[in-house]
């Protein structure tokens, strides 16, 4: 099968790679918490999360210019500001709200990429596989987890790295399934970064409506398969030398239930001016997936 070589080095700079959160809150004047704005470059979010006990939707790059939206239990000051060589981190005070920021609360992000002289597709839709942020040094730790797990230990007992990596390799697995599944309807080729394979279709938006999944399971011990989807995942887990039922049982075990992704989306509100390409993806989506299935070689 024909493989093509994502080499573009998208976060060579922070300042290539730039991620603002889109957000709603209601600001009231006797809330419980305060809503700051996180500006940040060279520093990853739990890093200044954990140093002023702060609530955050999502995790943001360590290697980029973000910008996210983060509540604290306690009043901060107006502004707060610290620069560390050439990276730094700003905390901007915008109002009280009554509950403190959670995942739920994210719609999405807008992304400004250096194209670096890349082309584009015209192509606006992509298979929204989990990128190597977040598989590519965790799924192995995820499965070795699961392999040593002791009986009565559930993912409350776990630290919140063993969490992490748990979900990396349910992620892993959502993302092995879903190319099997891809792979069973569709020609198509490789994108290949780092020695990782994703499968993207050659088909058009249209046809993926009209003819494929919206959704598919991640693996838990609450969600429900239909008996193809559990035949995929069969497949997949004797590959990775676990049985379905005993994956079933640790999963079981830990209290996770489960959930469905989205197998594809649609980026919105493109734009490619002054050598950048601009859009905003919902939340849960990677925009160097996005990059993955548009860019040329």
């Amino acid at each position: 099968m024909r493989e093509v070589h994502f080499s573009w080095n998208v976060k060579e700079k922070p300042e290539d790679f730039i991620v603002s959160e889109v957000s709603n809150f209601d600001l009231v004047e006797r809330g419980n918490f305060y809503l700051y704005r996180l500006v940040k470059r060279g520093f990853n979010t739990q890093e200044v999360a954990r140093r002023f006990n702060l609530s955050y939707a999502g995790l943001k790059d360590k290697n980029a210019i973000t910008f996210q939206y983060v509540s604290s239990p306690r009043f901060l000051g107006e502004a707060v500001f610290e620069k560390k060589n050439d990276n730094f981190f700003g905390l901007i005070f915008i109002g009280k709200i009554r509950k403190k920021v959670r995942i739920g609360n994210l719609k999405g992000n807008l992304f400004s990429v250096l194209l670096k002289g890349h082309t584009i597709s015209e192509k606006r839709w992509f298979i929204n596989y989990y990128d190597l942020q977040r598989i590519s040094r965790n799924t192995e730790k995820g499965k070795k987890v699961l392999q040593q797990l002791k009986e009565g230990i559930s993912w409350k007992m776990l630290s919140w790295k063993e969490n992490f990596y748990l979900d990396a390799y349910l992620s892993h697995l959502w993302n092995k399934a879903v190319m099997v599944l891809l792979k069973e309807s569709y020609t198509g080729y490789y994108v290949v970064e780092k020695g990782k394979k994703f499968f993207i279709p050659e088909t058009d938006y249209q046809d993926l409506m009209e003819n494929f999944p919206r959704f598919f399971p991640i693996l838990g011990y609450k969600v429900k398969l239909s008996d193809k989807e559990a035949d995929i995942y069969r497949y997949v887990l004797e590959k990775e030398e676990f049985t379905f039922e005993d994956m079933l049982c640790r999963l079981k075990q830990l209290k996770i239930k489960g959930d469905y992704r989205k197998t594809f989306l649609k980026a919105e509100n493109i734009q490619i001016k002054n050598g950048r390409i601009n859009f905003f993806l919902p939340k849960g989506a990677y925009a160097t997936m996005f990059l993955k299935n548009v860019f040329i070689q």
